[in-house]
């Protein structure tokens, strides 16, 4: 069904005008003047009675959006899809939304509404969603949860080989990214520029960051992570971050997590081993990217690239759950001492009573073995032109690799050029995927 929207005027337009006055217009009526109007422009909402009640609980007013900021003086947000945003003073941020996350955030409006109501969460809190009717561009307006900088450490960690570090004693970093194009990149690292060299310690530094908390902090944030991933992936949502920043200094306390809401978007207390205060918050954004046919292809593509953020919704949630809970560790042993729990042992077969057929088969391509048999039976039934079949030997036929079961695959013929070419193909993909995007070898 079509999401529920409401159009407020401007202002009421002269009878005969087309448009009836504002005291006719309903709901949309009702908010005029002290309700939602962004930037001053006429905008459509979306899910209104969702949204609206979500501010009513977390006590922002409703005209919060409407000043403040300029719908033509945007800036880049400094992530890799470059959405434009805005900040609404130190509380809030406006974010223009691409089509697909616009429609991802229609679908999934009432679960997310009811989601964040019935229990802790981390996922950053939204109390607008609308589209500017001049231009016709797609917006949300979400809590800014982790205040305003300087931050001591500011990082944006999925759990692969995308995490990042953001910001580093006050100083932003600049993404500087090696491309398949900047040539120069991957011949030698004598040729980075200093950016580069900044940021690709900042990538190293965020995939072995420990983030210390105390036993209750850690225990009530991961509780939070796992049911927030299980909502995410029930929803088929994926490729979301966590935000964590860190600041130190005196007077920290809940003013800088941008006001009151949701108990998991305060900022966490405690002391460093030299006494100084510390404050960590967290938070999980970019949450609206479904699972896609594009996103698909989009892993088959990138099949060589290690640790890799294009993964099923189930699988990220398991991996995010599994990351996070290694890398938040407890403080023990006297103010600032942090020790990291033992990582659980990694899983060799699936629990006892869990059934393949019970995994949706996305999941099971990345974690079940394929039987040789299964990987090279296709090449038995290719149909090359002028060229005999080749011949698939193993452990069963008695011409494999006994030791380790790996098959032996022989041709009675030279092999067709048709196989040679797609190859060739196979691996240019193979290395433009590498190129494309940062992996734990060539970040």
């Amino acid at each position: 069904g079509t999401a529920p929207r409401t159009r407020l005027p401007l202002a009421a337009r002269p009878c005969g005008g087309g448009r009836p006055p504002a005291a006719d217009l309903g709901c949309g009526a009702a908010m005029v003047g002290g309700g939602p109007r962004p930037a001053g422009r006429e905008c459509e909402l979306f899910n209104e009675e969702v949204f609206s009640e979500l501010r009513r609980n977390a006590q922002v007013p409703h005209d919060f959006a409407n000043d403040g900021w300029d719908l033509d003086k945007l800036v880049h947000g400094g992530g890799k899809g470059g959405s434009l945003m805005a900040r609404v003073g130190s509380s809030y941020m406006i974010k223009e939304l691409s089509k697909g996350d616009h429609a991802s955030l229609l679908k999934v409006a009432s679960s997310y509404g009811q989601h964040v109501r019935s229990g802790e969460t981390l996922l950053c809190p939204i109390y607008l969603h609308f589209r500017e009717a001049s231009t016709g561009r797609f917006f949300f307006a979400m809590r800014n949860s982790i205040g305003t900088g300087p931050f001591a450490k500011l990082y944006d960690l999925k759990g692969c080989a995308d995490d990042k570090t953001l910001e580093e004693d006050g100083e932003p970093i600049k993404a500087v990214h090696k491309r398949v194009w900047n040539v120069g990149m991957w011949c030698r690292k004598t040729s980075w520029s200093k950016e580069r060299r900044v940021y690709y310690d900042g990538k190293v530094q965020a995939r072995r960051c420990e983030i210390p908390l105390a036993p209750e902090q850690r225990s009530q944030c991961l509780t939070s992570m796992e049911r927030d991933t299980a909502w995410l992936a029930q929803n088929r949502l994926m490729d979301y971050s966590l935000l964590v920043a860190v600041k130190t200094g005196p007077g920290l306390g809940s003013a800088d997590s941008g006001g009151s809401g949701f108990s998991g978007h305060q900022p966490m207390l405690y002391k460093s081993s030299e006494g100084q205060d510390m404050a960590v918050f967290v938070s999980i954004i970019d949450f609206l990217q479904r699972w896609t046919m594009g996103k698909r292809m989009a892993r088959c593509v990138k099949f060589s690239e290690c640790n890799k953020a294009t993964v099923p919704p189930r699988t990220y949630a398991r991996r995010f759950n599994r990351h996070f809970a290694a890398r938040l560790v407890e403080l023990r042993g006297g103010a600032g001492a942090a020790t990291a729990p033992s990582p659980p042992p990694k899983a060799v077969a699936r629990p006892a009573g869990e059934s393949w057929d019970e995994v949706p088969s996305e999941d099971r391509m990345v974690s079940r073995p394929i039987p040789v048999e299964e990987t090279l039976a296709p090449l038995a039934a290719l149909k090359i032109p002028g060229a005999q079949q080749p011949v698939i030997s193993g452990a069963a036929g008695g011409h494999g690799h006994q030791s380790c079961g790996t098959a032996a695959v022989t041709a009675r013929t030279p092999v067709s050029p048709y196989l040679g070419r797609s190859l060739l193909m196979l691996s240019c993909l193979t290395f433009v995927a590498a190129s494309v995007k940062d992996c734990d070898r060539c970040v």
